[in-house]
């Protein structure tokens, strides 16, 4: 007695290969939406840290400019138009500053981060721009001397700004190398993740491929 394959269970077969295909193609689709939702919200969260350092980067830059203008408006003090120029980049660089740390707050607030540390900046910042305006209200454009006395009232009070505002720094770079590295991590894992689950599923449809075939192949006399 030879085995023929029957017109039904050909059809049946090419049904269930269909069904294979269909259900194969919804699985993965549905596994690269599950991995790529992981993966943006891991890339959105480095980007959210990535703010928060640029944010901080722009403030000390802006700091560095505001004490520079201060001591060049200090050094020409005897020359009108140019003591006015440095006078408005201070003024400048001042809002700057602020406006940095406003935008550094935001952006940690939105990755869910704790703002007590750049709230404590912002006031800092702001102490120490009442020193210079302090100091400031004693400058005596006809005295050469008075710039250096000026100077000297506020001479190192912007250290302990710059040390903690460099210390904030490092926190949020520390952070974000930290979050990038769960990134590459989490990359290797989907990666894995998928290569598994194809495997899997092609193993499985050959197995269930074999078992239909030999289930539906009825022996004809």
């Amino acid at each position: 007695m030879t085995r023929h394959p029957s017109p039904y269970s050909t059809e049946a077969l090419l049904a269930f290969i269909a069904l294979t295909m269909l259900l194969s193609i919804g699985g993965g689709y549905a596994l690269s939406r599950f991995t790529a939702g992981m993966s943006d919200a891991s890339l959105q969260r480095t980007g959210q840290l990535l703010s928060v350092e640029d944010g901080l980067d722009d403030a000390a830059i802006g700091l560095g400019q505001q004490i520079q203008e201060w001591k060049d408006m200090l050094l020409r003090a005897q020359d009108a138009e140019m003591y006015d120029k440095h006078r408005q980049g201070f003024i400048d660089a001042s809002v700057g500053v602020q406006e940095a740390l406003l935008r550094t707050r935001t952006a940690m607030k939105i990755a869910g981060m704790d703002t007590r540390a750049i709230e404590q900046l912002a006031t800092e910042h702001k102490t120490l721009l009442s020193n210079y305006v302090r100091a400031h209200t004693r400058l005596a454009l006809q005295k050469k001397a008075s710039p250096y006395d000026v100077d000297k009232e506020v001479m190192g009070v912007d250290r302990h700004l710059q040390q903690h505002l460099a210390a904030v720094r490092s926190e949020a770079e520390l952070l974000a190398r930290q979050q990038f590295s769960e990134t590459k991590s989490q990359q290797r894992r989907r990666s894995m993740l998928v290569a598994v689950a194809g495997t899997a599923s092609l193993l499985c449809m050959a197995l269930l491929g074999f078992a239909v075939a030999r289930r539906f192949a009825a022996p004809v006399a």
